[in-house]
This record gives structure tokens, C-alpha cells and sequence, in this order.
């Protein structure tokens, strides 16, 4: 969803495709930092430690923020894993993959996943087995003559 204040009307020459991918990045960065549940600052703080530059929270509030951008700061290409990293998100990470990286680490992980659903199944399965059999009565013996 494009940002209402953020239009081609706005920045007459600003490419509409632009427009949306900044609006895209700034509403995945912004949902990262509320399901992390640290601040701002914090995120800025760890940010520069992995980084080793200085990262301020402005820096982070204007990357995010809607409305007019500032043109000298631009979301650099070196923080995204970074960001995704201290945030605990890679959304960000997978956005920029773009549509068909993003489906092949999807089935990657799926694969990945394989053993421990098979796992799961197996486990499942010999539980039902040991349950089915304390319910089933005990065969007769035939008797002796």
C-alpha cells in the first residue's frame, strides 16, 4: 500500500515504482522495530556496535518515517542485515530478495524442516500403536488337552 503522503504529486519527479518501494521499506522496517519490542535508540546502539559506524535513533526515525524523505539519508544496502539481525526480523531481508529468491529460501526451509515433521509422525504414529494395543483384549490361549 503506497503511503497517502508520500505521491508523485508530492515529488512531481519522483518515479511512482520509487514511491512504493520506499514505502514498502519504511512499512517493513517499522513493523520490525514494533515486533522487537526495543526502542529505537536501542536498535540505533546495536546497530553501530555491528556496524562500527554511528547509527543514531534520528537516523532510524527518518528511514521510517512518512512524508517528505531526506534526500541525503538513504537506507544503505551494508545496514539491512544489521538492522534485521538486532531486530530479530528478516522481512526487510527477504523483500529485497525479491519474489523469486524469496520462494526458493521458503522451499529451502520447508526441506529444511522435513525431518523434524517426519519425526513428528513417527512419534505420533508409535504413540497411536502402543495405545491401540493396551485396548485390544488379549488373545485366548487354546486350551490343553
Amino acid at each position: 500500500m503506497v503511503n497517502p503522503n508520500l505521491s508523485t504529486e508530492t515529488f512531481p519527479k519522483t518515479d511512482p515504482e520509487i514511491v512504493r518501494l520506499g514505502a514498502e521499506v519504511r512499512r517493513l522496517m517499522s513493523d520490525a522495530i514494533t515486533r522487537s519490542r526495543q526502542t529505537t535508540p536501542e536498535i540505533a546502539e546495536e546497530m553501530s556496535k555491528r556496524l562500527g559506524i554511528r547509527v543514531t535513533a534520528s537516523m532510524i526515525y527518518e528511514l521510517t518515517r512518512n512524508g517528505n524523505p531526506v534526500p541525503e539519508l538513504r537506507l544503505l544496502a551494508t545496514w539491512v542485515p544489521a538492522f534485521c539481525e538486532v531486530t530479530g526480523d528478516d522481512r526487510l531481508r527477504r523483500w529485497l530478495a525479491g519474489p523469486r529468491l524469496r520462494e526458493l529460501i521458503e522451499t529451502g526451509e520447508r526441506v529444511h524442516s522435513l525431518p523434524q515433521i517426519v519425526g513428528a509422525i513417527q512419534a505420533s504414529v508409535a504413540k497411536l500403536m502402543l495405545q491401540e494395543r493396551g485396548k485390544k483384549p488379549e488373545r485366548k490361549r487354546p486350551r490343553k488337552a
